[in-house]
């Protein structure tokens, strides 16, 4: 009885993340970019572009990241992720899996992009393929979506991206429920060499438009400090970040309200 009891809660935690935009379809994937209030459309050098704008694949390393999300400090609502990129002539590729949920409901997303830069101008697509499975006997179903996303470096000081996904409105195969769909524009404004200062709207076609804003300072040589705000649904983050010339390790910590807090950690390596 007190283990269905367990069971019960944890699938009604999970409804009530997904229906409050916190957790369904999370394009949001990456430490920094919790950490910066989920922005990250207009973030040059980003190692979790792959995701959060194709288009902005580095070009000029090879690296691999790894990421886990703690929702609200329940082991079982996680986000796991896992994404490489390459340089190719005058862009990149990148591959990269990501999982939410648990045995009785998770949502595994694959997915493969390409970017091609001309001057400052950057363009690029991934297809992503998204298998959702329910314990209990419920079965599963999958289906492929497209994602695009465009950014510019305006000037040196400036950068301004956007992306939109499953554009192609993918619906689960046999069934008329379709894929999440998002359309983001923001700009990320450097003024130094070490500080970032990002803002974006995000629009999905579920939910309010979604207001996200961060700064990303470096305190000293290789450590970053990092803030952020988003509102529908309200949250308020921080976090770290260190790197060196081979590897990087970023933390963040996001309050949801009313939810709690959730931790964040992602650790990359250069090639």
């Amino acid at each position: 009885m007190i283990q269905k009891k367990v069971i019960f809660c944890l699938i009604a935690m999970s409804g009530v993340l997904i229906f409050s935009g916190y957790a369904a379809a999370q394009s949001s994937i990456g430490a920094r970019s919790i950490a910066t209030g989920q922005s990250g459309v207009a973030a040059p050098g980003d190692p979790w572009a792959l995701f959060s704008n194709v288009s902005l694949l580095q070009t000029d390393e090879r690296q691999v990241s790894f990421y886990g999300f703690r929702y609200v400090g329940i082991a079982e609502i996680t986000d796991a992720a896992a994404s490489a990129s390459l340089p190719l002539g005058n862009g990149a590729v990148g591959a990269g899996i990501h999982r939410y949920g648990f045995h009785l409901f998770n949502e595994t997303r694959i997915r493969a992009g390409y970017s091609l830069n001309r001057q400052s101008f950057y363009a690029g697509a991934a297809l992503n393929y998204t298998h959702v499975q329910q314990g209990g006997g419920y079965g599963s179903a999958g289906a492929f979506g497209i994602d695009i996303g465009i950014a510019a470096e305006v000037m040196s000081t400036l950068w301004f991206g956007t992306r939109a996904t499953n554009v192609n409105q993918p619906a689960f195969a046999g069934t008329d429920e379709e894929l999440p769909r998002e359309l983001a524009a923001g700009i990320s404004y450097i003024p130094s060499k070490s500080v970032i200062i990002s803002a974006e709207t995000v629009k999905d076609v579920r939910f309010p438009v979604s207001l996200r804003a961060g700064i990303d300072a470096e305190l000293f040589a290789g450590l970053r400090a990092r803030a952020g705000i988003t509102s529908n649904p309200e949250t308020y983050s921080g976090g770290f970040g260190y790197s060196t010339s081979q590897w990087q390790i970023n933390f963040a910590v996001q309050q949801h309200i009313p939810l709690g807090l959730s931790p964040a950690l992602d650790i990359g390596i250069s090639l």
